[in-house]
């Protein structure tokens, strides 16, 4: 039960200590909120650009037949 009274003026102080350190809390929760947007943005662009290298054909390298055939060293 709250029985006592308190004035406005004796309050104040504590009030505002609570609403600055409730400030402080709520700053560094948003930043930390920015931060793990920004991480997640990053890993889902990382994990679509790897699902697009992935789903690409597999290469088996260059397309020998094209290569022109090396000139026969001299032996010597």
């Amino acid at each position: 039960m709250m029985g006592q009274q308190i004035s406005v003026e004796d309050a104040f102080p504590t009030f505002q200590k609570e609403c600055r350190e409730l400030f402080e809390r709520n700053l560094v929760l948003r930043a930390q909120v920015d931060i793990l947007e920004r991480q997640l943005a990053a890993a889902q662009e990382e994990n679509a650009r790897l699902q697009q290298a992935a789903s690409e054909p597999v290469s088996g390298g260059p397309d020998l037949a094209a290569v022109p055939p090396y000139p026969d060293e001299e032996r010597g």
